[in-house]
């Protein structure tokens, strides 16, 4: 059996100290990335593990892994072991460090170092590396330690924590299936993984039953698209359902529309919905699967069903204006999201989107490629002009007196539901108990 080491970047390259706004902010948290131009105390947090690492260690388990260590860390654990194999996973932006860390493996005399995630897709990184892994790597990791093909992906149990000013709750995290074909020109995911390989239902349901032992506030289903594969979604909801388990979903918005009070019913509790953009024209040039109307209307259906909506946004297609954006961000502001991520269109490797604008991009830091940096020559804005946009647009569409007034709203209806049930279960034990509602965000 071989000795294997597994990590991520460390910690210094993952706090970002100048962020969109000027602010720092913590790559490894989702919403604080979304919302770091925001004041630090009005900003939305949701931690997240390293899945792919969680994936990893949980269907090989006699590897090592390092989850976010600092660089002194990692060269401590380079020297404790005789590693047979190192491997590191990155991101684009994270290519400059994974290239000095997979030199100091090289230096601590490893032999094997393996890279993987989606910074594998970057132009010449192979000669860093004894072998990169595109897409899951449970199966030839599985091979390389034990010789033998793996039988199936097991999904792990995978926390974060979900807060806004001091208030927090632990949130889950599940895949039904992974990898995405869909196409559009400016995502990795169907270059990088686009077999769309389903997770065995035994395996959601341990999953779930950990989340619901551990009373997570919601799960979060991290799929490309989920509800892409109908059948598979059903069963998921289904068992969502009986566990009595919130739910949010990355999704597609035809693939929810006309559905919100139905699944309202069965414990959705929102929805992440790509609207990227409130002009047609943008949204054909990027192969989405969809218009602006629909979309627009999906996310109405969302707030008018109390659900938690939520969206992506990419500002910077070339043929709009600043003045363009402005307006843009200010109809955004008006939907009445509860968060949205909004970002600088980004060519990443390898997509259809780098293959069109490849002559344009202009930014040799592959630091900078990280959705929140202008890379590329745009017509009618600068890189300075960009940033100032987005923090603009981040402070005007995450709005905490929104925020929290939703959150509030989501409390009492909480209340309201528990002591409906608590005067049900009075009706069949007379003795009766008290019922108490938690803060979750």
């Amino acid at each position: 059996m071989k000795k294997v080491l597994l990590t991520t970047a460390p910690k210094e390259a993952l706090v970002e100290p100048n962020g969109v706004g000027g602010n720092w902010y913590d790559r490894t948290d989702t919403y604080m990335a979304w919302t770091c131009a925001v004041d630090i105390e009005d900003r939305l947090s949701v931690t997240c593990p390293p899945t792919g690492l969680r994936f990893l260690k949980h269907n090989v388990p006699d590897i090592e892994i390092l989850e976010y260590p600092t660089w002194q860390e990692y060269l401590t654990a380079l020297r404790a072991e005789a590693w047979d194999m190192v491997g590191i996973s990155f991101y684009t932006w994270s290519t400059p460090v994974a290239v000095e860390m997979a030199k100091a493996a090289r230096e601590a005399g490893v032999k094997e170092i393996w890279g993987g995630n989606y910074g594998v897709l970057t132009p010449g990184i192979d000669r860093h590396f004894t072998r990169l892994v595109k897409g899951a790597g449970e199966s030839p990791l599985h091979q390389y330690v034990y010789g033998k093909p793996l039988p199936r992906v097991r999904h792990p149990a995978m926390m974060g924590v979900s807060g806004f000013r001091g208030v927090s709750s632990p949130v889950g995290y599940l895949y039904s299936k992974r990898g995405c074909n869909i196409g559009c020109t400016f995502c990795s995911t169907p270059i990088f993984n686009p077999k769309e390989e389903a997770i065995f239902m035994e395996d959601t349901y341990a999953a779930l039953d950990a989340y619901r032992d551990a009373k997570v506030a919601h799960v979060i289903i991290y799929d490309e698209s989920f509800f892409l594969t109908n059948h598979l979604a059903e069963q998921v909801v289904d068992a969502l359902a009986e566990r009595e388990l919130p739910w949010i979903c990355l999704t597609r918005a035809d693939l929810i529309r006309g559905r919100i009070p139905e699944l309202t019913d069965r414990y959705m509790d929102g929805a992440i919905v790509g609207i990227e953009s409130y002009r047609d024209k943008n949204v054909a040039d990027v192969k989405k699967r969809d218009d602006v109307y629909n979309v627009r209307q999906t996310v109405r259906e969302l707030i008018d069903n109390g659900r938690r909506a939520l969206g992506t946004f990419m500002v910077g297609f070339a043929e709009d204006s600043i003045e363009d954006m402005q307006f843009d961000i200010e109809q955004l502001n008006q939907e009445g999201l509860f968060a949205c991520q909004l970002t600088l269109l980004t060519p990443f490797h390898r997509t259809r989107l780098y293959r069109q604008m490849e002559h344009l991009i202009d930014e040799p830091d592959l630091s900078k490629h990280d959705l929140y940096n202008l890379v590329w020559k745009h017509p009618k804005m600068n890189r300075s002009e960009a940033r100032d946009l987005l923090a603009w647009g981040q402070r005007r569409v995450n709005d905490p007196t929104r925020i929290a007034a939703k959150l509030k709203q989501e409390m009492k209806e909480k209340v309201r539901k528990q002591l409906a049930h608590r005067r049900n279960a009075a009706q069949f034990h007379p003795s009766g108990s008290s019922a108490q509602a938690d803060a979750t965000v």
